[in-house]
């Protein structure tokens, strides 16, 4: 398991738990606060939603830095969550939309579900297979999205 807390105005400091202490892995630095990190399935990726509008991808085996920077919403991002496969990172925020970045060719343009909880902000974001995201806001719903990759 990996625990992470704020380091400075932006960074964040992982820490691996090894029986009952925890063991610092990593020092990583921000471009904006994050409101939620994660790691990707295979362990190859960090994604990190921003009180900016970037999202944030991290190659952890190049010592967590920036894959890219081209991903970004319309305001504040809430929730990441990245595919079963770890091939796509899909970001969730105010705006009522939901970006979802290709990992392995982050230089495409992202897909876009537009007006996803058009009641409300979205709160969470998670993949439930390979083309279904599952998504809550702030306008109590609960709601599904298919989408062709």
């Amino acid at each position: 398991a990996v625990v992470s807390t704020q380091s400075g105005h932006y960074g964040r400091d992982l820490y691996d738990i090894e029986e009952n202490s925890l063991v610092q892995r990593q020092e990583i630095s921000l471009s904006a606060a994050a409101t939620e990190i994660k790691f990707s399935p295979n362990g190859k990726f960090l994604g990190a939603a921003t009180v900016g509008r970037a999202i944030l991808l991290l190659d952890v085996e190049k010592s967590y830095k920036p894959v890219q920077h081209c991903w970004s919403t319309s305001s504040k991002s809430i929730s990441c969550s990245f595919s079963p496969d770890s091939s796509y990172l899909a970001v969730a925020g105010i705006d009522t939309n939901i970006v979802i970045g290709n990992t392995s060719k982050p230089m495409e343009p992202s897909i876009k579900i537009l007006r996803a909880h058009p009641l409300g902000t979205i709160t969470r974001v998670r993949w439930l297979d390979e083309k279904t995201i599952a998504s809550t806001g702030s306008d109590m719903q609960v709601r599904q999205h298919t989408i062709s990759v």
